[in-house]
């Protein structure tokens, strides 16, 4: 093999290089430093440089954290992330199977993709997620700043902690909770977990807010 042939981690590779020129691209437009980016988000200036190279994988957590510091919807990060203007059909209100959007976190093993076709108008959205055994959205709660969401777990079983109540839903059970509410999940499981989700209105992750931040969406 070459020397420079891609790794098995290729896909992840070509996404990292995608999201971090995103994140680039609108930090600079912002007129923001790395430093004063990098604190807000908990992380060091080395690391969201390497981030915005494309060097480094980017976890869920702080994806999250530099969207909402950059006033960016992670779906606007998602976007186009697996999907061309060359596989919609119909004036983008077709996506085929196998060229929706992609995003894979493979650090937090959970892999989603965008099912919303182009030309929606973004009232809803709906997702994916594959989550391997074990995989989680982390020990973190998280909350969504406006919107319902419903879901339906498609395969598998998902624990979904909503505040201190913990949900262990099984195949065919489906769930909703309002997206302002704190929550994380988890795959408990042995085997592959599938969820559908349903989201109202364009919403994007964000941490919970501490004590010392009083900043409610």
């Amino acid at each position: 093999m070459n020397a420079r042939q891609p790794s098995a981690h290729h896909i992840h590779s070509v996404i990292d290089l995608w999201l971090g020129e995103q994140l680039r691209r609108r930090r600079k437009a912002l007129g923001l430093p790395l430093l004063p980016v990098a604190q807000a988000c908990g992380i060091s200036v080395s690391l969201l440089s390497q981030l915005e190279r494309g060097l480094r994988s980017i976890s869920m957590r702080t994806l999250e954290a530099l969207a909402t510091e950059l006033q960016l919807p992670m779906e606007t990060l998602v976007r186009n992330t697996r999907h061309s203007d060359a596989t919609a059909e119909v004036d983008g209100a077709v996506v085929r199977a196998g060229s929706h959007r992609r995003i894979d976190l493979g650090d937090k093993g959970i892999h989603k993709e965008n099912l919303t076709p182009p030309a929606a108008t973004g009232r809803v959205e709906m997702y994916r997620a594959e989550i391997e055994p074990g995989g989680s959205t982390g020990d973190e709660l998280f909350f969504t700043h406006k919107g319902e969401q419903v879901g339906f777990v498609i395969d598998g079983q998902l624990e979904l902690f909503i505040e201190d109540r913990l949900l262990k839903l099984q195949a065919g059970d489906s769930f909703c909770y309002d997206g302002s509410t704190p929550r994380r999940w988890r795959n408990p499981g042995a085997t592959l977990t599938t969820v559908l989700w349903a989201i109202t209105r364009s919403t994007f992750s964000v941490p919970p807010p501490s004590h010392s931040k009083g900043k409610t969406p």
